[in-house]
């Protein structure tokens, strides 16, 4: 069954292993049938931690479509790519959400809600000192 994927790649930063690294990710999926290619770069980022010795990372992000009988092979396929420090690829799921419908909190009523339960509240007796 033809699914919509999104994958989100974290690359090395240095640019020519950035650039090799691109071309077998595009060359893995194209081997495996993936179509309809949308890609959208985030650039360079610092990352939250060391990932094999890297501080910095350049992230792509690539909509495709594929069969998903292939995804368990390619994700094999993507694990020996030396400059490809992490990916997650999820099921795009395009779900339209009727606003009129979702309802909103009036955080003011829940605010003043608290407020009076704090009034409401007996006083502690942590206060109190004990000799």
């Amino acid at each position: 069954m033809i699914k919509k994927y999104e994958a989100c790649f974290l690359f090395k930063s240095e640019e020519l292993e950035y650039k090799v690294a691109l071309e077998d990710v595009k060359k893995q999926l194209t081997a495996f049938n993936a179509s309809d290619f949308v890609e959208n770069s985030l650039g360079e980022r610092a990352l939250e931690y060391s990932i094999r010795k890297q501080s910095r990372g350049r992230y792509e992000i690539i909509e495709f479509k594929m069969d998903s009988s292939n995804l368990k092979e390619l994700e094999v396929q993507l694990r020996l790519i030396k400059n490809l420090l992490r990916y997650m690829i999820l099921v795009k799921i395009n779900k339209k959400v009727n606003v009129k419908k979702v309802k909103r909190r009036n955080f003011r009523e829940f605010k003043d809600n608290r407020d009076t339960r704090e009034k409401e509240l007996p006083e502690s007796t942590a206060d109190v000192k004990v000799d």
